[in-house]
């Protein structure tokens, strides 16, 4: 009898791990018709809303909600030491994005480790002296600071999936890697 059980619980771990290696494909395929860069999906939550923080330092809530996964991106170091604007694109070595289910657009944020965004960025993007990311939890909300000082509040319900994706972002921007 117990070892009846026993393969019973071996099945059903399986049909998890099924379940959640077809939820990673799944997700993964979709991501990249959007990003086709992405090369390995890193964590994801099934549902999230976008905050922006505005010039009169309220939040205001977007018209984007649903899944958001962070992902490596497949990304081009540049040859020349500073890198404009334009770089940034093939510069972002992560990827947020949130498949919206309000709205056809999806929303996206590209995230660059410190080390790098200092190397080709020192006095900023487009010189506006933001030349880091930054990231925190505060409260239910996950705050991003991009390249651009634009700041986003990541709503997510889920306090274990909302940990995880801090830390995951955390470790992305703040990571000491040898890229460049």
């Amino acid at each position: 009898m117990a070892e009846s059980n026993n393969q019973e619980n071996k099945q059903d771990l399986t049909q998890d791990e099924a379940l959640k290696l077809y939820t990673n494909t799944l997700n993964f395929n979709v991501i990249s018709r959007y990003d086709p860069n992405i090369k390995q999906l890193l964590c994801h939550t099934s549902h999230c809303v976008i905050y922006h923080y505005n010039e009169e330092e309220e939040w205001i809530k977007t018209d984007s909600s649903g899944p958001l996964a962070l992902y490596v991106r497949d990304f081009k170091i540049q040859s020349q030491p500073k890198a404009s604007y334009h770089d940034l694109q093939e510069l972002f070595c992560y990827g947020l994005i949130l498949m919206n289910r309000s709205q056809p657009e999806c929303f996206s944020l590209g995230l660059l480790p410190n080390k790098i965004s200092k190397h080709y960025f020192p006095k900023g993007v487009n010189s506006s002296n933001v030349s880091e990311m930054e990231v925190e939890l505060n409260d239910s909300l996950i705050i991003v600071k991009n390249l651009l000082g634009e700041i986003y509040g990541l709503w997510i319900f889920n306090k274990e999936d909302r940990i995880k994706l801090f830390k995951s972002i955390e470790f992305c921007i703040n990571s000491e890697s040898n890229m460049i």
